[in-house]
């Protein structure tokens, strides 16, 4: 028998721990018990790293800082790659399976499980990988001794390890939705509450202090600045969050939004009760956020080769020729990024509306990149993953179901008309909101909301369903039908 891919983790099912799937179905309060505790953990994970000097860390700048929001990394923390080898691994593996580039047979419960377990297998190979390749790259400071590089490597992986497994639960039915996903949404959530209404002082410039929050330093500065250069300030200020990009994102918001409620519905009959009718909607966003994630996965794969490749091996020499051809860093504060037109620049947005117009190759590269992958995921996604037109008319089939004016033996054909439209012109509106969010100089921020709104919508469909399943009757249901 020739060798398959899930093969590779046959020699680590018996040290892998596992979560077990719950042996009886979880109620309602249950569910949401297990989702709220999962969040609160990864929100309280974001502790600093030990190990690490402050100062010099506080010194180098950051090269995936707009790619930290939509993947729920916060830099010097626990959380220093976020969710993304859980999201990456899961999307890829399932891509690939679903393409039969891996053989896998989903039927059978032992390839299940080593598909499963190829996926944290992989997942802690990227924190590994991705925790060494900064290390050598000067990320967290150079000339540190074989005790603090350890200690780094341990930190990361445990945590890495840890929210792979609590993402597990919920993926496992304990929760709602998708794990890492759900962590995804919760740290947007928070970090625009912060960046809205944070009240922390931030040293800005020697003895020089200002509230993270926009609105809060607006409120702070009314009284000792004046009201006319307090709100030019709230509005202009680039090294911390202002009001334009509040209300920019706010913008996106409202838009995921609308386009969330945007459907069509197909008019079906049944065929086993005379005059019995309904609706199957199909929603515009049928593949929901996923393509958007998969586009900034793979960016986030170039920008970490870029960075290893100018800093960590050409130690960003502007004079040498490999680095004139590929991008040279420059530091912006915190920030980390290429700004000259070159190979690897072309894959990451300008910081700001001006810097995107003064660069039209890099505006138009960054931007065909994000709606074709974005496109041709939803593509495949939306007819290999249990969803397709296929899939929905054999449903229909079995449940004595049909849609008006189509013959049985062509619903599938009438489908496969409406779905991947569906799927695509959903996907790209969504790459469309990130792309002007990213233009617009959100750092990331938009694209972060585009993804957080999605899954928020996923949960309440979710949530919904439980509810009426429940019939109300749960102490978080109850609350839940007050809305």
């Amino acid at each position: 028998m020739s060798f398959r891919l899930i093969d590779l983790a046959k020699p680590f099912g018996s040290i892998l721990p596992e979560i077990e799937g719950p042996y009886t179905q979880l109620n309602f309060d249950e569910k949401v018990v297990y989702t709220m505790a999962s969040a609160i953990i990864y929100i309280l994970a974001q502790l600093p790293l030990a190990g690490v000097s402050q100062s010099a860390f506080a010194a180098s700048a950051d090269p995936i800082y707009w790619l930290r929001p939509i993947f729920a990394a916060e830099r010097g923390t626990l959380l220093e790659f976020g969710v993304f080898p859980i999201i990456s691994t899961g999307l890829i593996l399932q891509l690939l399976a679903s393409l039969r580039l891996i053989r896998v047979n989903f039927t059978v419960r032992s390839e299940r499980e080593l598909f499963q377990n190829l996926q944290k297998i992989f997942a802690l190979f990227q924190y590994f990988a991705l925790t060494n390749l900064f290390l050598l790259s000067g990320y967290f400071g150079t000339g540190l001794s074989l005790v603090q590089v350890i200690l780094i490597n341990v930190q990361i992986f445990l945590a890495g390890g840890f929210f792979t497994l609590i993402s597990e639960v919920i993926d496992k039915g304990y929760g709602f939705g998708s794990g890492a996903l759900t962590f995804t949404a919760v740290n947007v959530a928070t970090n625009f509450v912060g960046d809205v209404i944070g009240i922390n002082s931030i040293e800005t410039a020697p003895e020089v202090y200002e509230k993270q929050g926009a609105l809060a330093n607006l409120i702070s500065g009314l009284g000792s600045k004046g009201i006319f250069t307090a709100i030019w300030e709230s509005f202009t200020r680039t090294h911390l969050p202002n009001l334009i990009i509040v209300l920019i994102c706010i913008a996106i918001v409202l838009a995921c939004v609308y386009l969330q409620n945007l459907r069509y519905d197909l008019s079906i009959r049944s065929n086993k009760a005379r005059g019995v009718s309904s609706q199957y909607p199909i929603k515009l966003l049928y593949t929901g956020a996923l393509p958007l994630v998969f586009s900034f996965v793979l960016l986030f794969y170039i920008n970490v080769i870029a960075y290893v490749t100018v800093v960590g091996i050409f130690n960003n020499d502007s004079e040498q020729l490999a680095v004139k051809i590929l991008g040279h860093y420059t530091a912006n504060g915190s920030n980390f990024s290429i700004d000259n037109l070159s190979l690897f620049g072309l894959f990451s947005p300008a910081s700001s509306l001006i810097g995107s117009l003064l660069s039209p190759i890099r505006t138009i590269v960054f931007s065909l990149f994000v709606v074709y992958t974005s496109v041709k995921f939803a593509q495949v996604w939306s007819v290999t993953q249990g969803s397709g037109p296929r899939d929905i008319a054999a449903q229909f089939k079995e449940q004595g179901v049909t849609i008006y004016g189509v013959r049985d033996v062509s619903i599938a054909k009438y489908l496969k008309d409406q779905i991947p439209t569906a799927a695509v012109t959903g996907a790209l509106c969504l790459a469309g909101l990130s792309i002007a969010g990213e233009f617009l100089g959100t750092n990331g921020r938009a694209s972060g909301i585009v993804v957080a709104v999605g899954v928020s919508f996923s949960f309440l469909e979710i949530i919904a369903s439980d509810y009426q399943q429940s019939g109300g009757s749960q102490n978080f249901g109850q609350i839940f039908g007050g809305f």
